[in-house]
Order: structure tokens, then sequence, then C-alpha cells
């Protein structure tokens, strides 16, 4: 039985929406970590995400930053027309809005039209990259992070373990204390993310997340928590570590990607958000491509 509703109604996404999502998702899986299941439920209570159906797809809205927005459909049924409908209840509710998060084959398909004003959303680009090459570090250009991570585990006398329910509270007590240090809760974007975080790491079993943590002397000091996003990628949902260890950042990355690297070729690390320091540390990991996202709107033109 459906439980997600026709358009024009709308139901707050829940878990009880979460077997129609996932069924939706193995045909049309997400190009873009927006998109992905963990994101789309973590982010829920930030976004005011609600969800409906327009011709066949699972539509969302949500609200964020002082924007009125629907993500892209899941699912690919009469998309131009879906997307006017979208379009036009956020002109006709709000008075304005814009379809955000757009992966590039559905731009493509709505450059068709010529109503419709497309704008890139470099800030969200995703970035991708090979796991064999951050499990191998290979080369110069890896030359820096292999140091720390080898640095690393002379230094420390560490363990890695997957993450399972008997360490998830070990890992919420570390986001709380990597929050707390940093004054996250004073920042709309960081205490977004926070939140995220508390919901992955709660839900984390229902969500069918997997992850890795670091445990030195028997604490946890670094951990992530990835998702499957396709039979060939997974995507990186969050990534904390205590840099009183050095090179933990550079170590958690390498070692989640060892051991995924038989089964996923690529990784996608999620977007940049625009903040300088953070694009500079993802672009050194060299990425192989990015997941490009874009904006659409009605052009008045």
């Amino acid at each position: 039985m459906t439980k997600i509703p026709e358009f024009p109604l709308f139901a707050e996404v829940g878990f009880e929406h979460l077997a129609e999502i996932r069924e939706a998702l193995k045909f049309h899986p997400p190009e873009v970590s927006s998109m992905s299941f963990g994101n789309l439920y973590g982010y829920r209570k930030q976004t005011s995400l609600k969800t409906t159906r327009i011709n066949g797809n699972i539509c969302f809205y949500g609200y964020y930053k002082n924007t009125h927005y629907f993500s892209p459909p899941i699912g690919n049924n009469k998309l131009i027309e879906t997307a006017v409908i979208c379009l036009d209840h956020l002109k006709r509710t709000y008075g304005e809005g814009r379809l955000s998060y757009l992966p590039l084959s559905v731009t493509e398909a709505l450059k068709a039209d010529t109503r419709f004003k497309i704008t890139p959303d470099r800030d969200n680009f995703d970035y991708i990259y090979s796991v064999k090459e951050l499990a191998e570090l290979p080369g110069a250009k890896f030359h820096d992070k292999k140091n720390l991570v080898n640095q690393f585990k002379k230094k420390y006398k560490y363990v890695y373990r997957p993450i399972c329910p008997d360490i998830v509270k070990q890992c919420l007590q570390l986001e709380e204390d990597w929050c707390r240090m940093r004054n996250c809760l004073e920042n709309e974007s960081s205490a977004s993310e926070h939140t995220c975080i508390e919901e992955l790491l709660t839900h984390f079993k229902e969500l069918s997340l997997f992850g890795g943590a670091i445990l030195i002397e028997g604490v946890i000091q670094a951990f992530t928590i990835l998702q499957e996003m396709d039979s060939r990628t997974a995507v990186t949902h969050v990534e904390k570590a205590n840099t009183k260890f050095k090179g933990a950042y550079q170590a958690i990355n390498n070692f989640i990607a060892e051991s995924i690297a038989d089964k996923y070729a690529f990784l996608n690390r999620e977007e940049d958000l625009g903040e300088p320091g953070l694009r500079k540390a993802k672009m050194s990991y060299n990425p192989i491509r990015f997941a490009e996202k874009y904006h659409a709107e009605i052009s008045r033109d």
C-alpha cells in the first residue's frame, strides 16, 4: 500500500516512506549525493522535507536558507511536465522557488524546453574519486597523504573497526565533542550537519549505512559513515576525526577505501559548500570528476 500521497497532497518524509523510496531508487539510482536516502532522511527536519507523487515520480519539497525548492524527482516520467508542475506550485504557494540539486541528466532534459533557466551550482558539485587511488595513495600526487597515513600508523596504537551497534554511542560522543569544540550550533550549515549525523548514527542499521572507526586506547577518535548509491559507487555522508591525532583524517579516509575497494570503484565525497578550506581539502585528494548539480527556474525573459 502506497504511503506517499498524490499531488497536491504532501507528507512529511519519514521511515514509513523508506520502502517506497528504496524501491524507486533501485530503478533510478541517485546521480548526486543530495538524493541518497541518507541525506534526504538526515536533513529532513532542517529542510522541512515533504514528499508527493507527480506523474508517478516521487518528488520532494524543501525549504532551506530562505529558499523554497523541489529536489529532482525519483523517476523520469513526463519530466518536463513534472518540473513545470513543481515550479508552478512554488510560485502559487510561496511566490517564488526553484528546482535544486539537479544532476546533469535532468538538466539536459530540461534544456530542450526554452522556458527553463538553468544555472550551475558549483558550491554543491559532488567530488568523485577512484576508490583504488584512495586505498593505495599512489605516486607523487598522493605523497603527502601517504606520509601522514604512515606516520599515523607508526605513532599510534590503533584499531580499525567497521561501525556496528556497540560503538555507535562512542561515535555520537566524538561528534558531540567535535561540535562543542567548534561551536558548530552557532552556524546554520554546521548545525544542520550535526543534526544529520545524529540521525544517521541513531538509525544506522535501518538506513542501510556502513562505515568504519579508528579506536586509540579503546576510544573512538575517527569515524566515517557511507551508503551505497549504485553498484559501483558509495557516498561518504560523514567523516569526523579528533585532530589531536595527526593524520587521523587521512587515515580514516584511507582505511575505509581499503575496506570497500573490492566492491566499489568510485567514492562520492559530497560537496564543499563553497567553503575555501573544504574545497582545498577535497581537491587535494585529486577527484577524477564532479557530479555536477544545477538550479532551474522558469525564465522571465
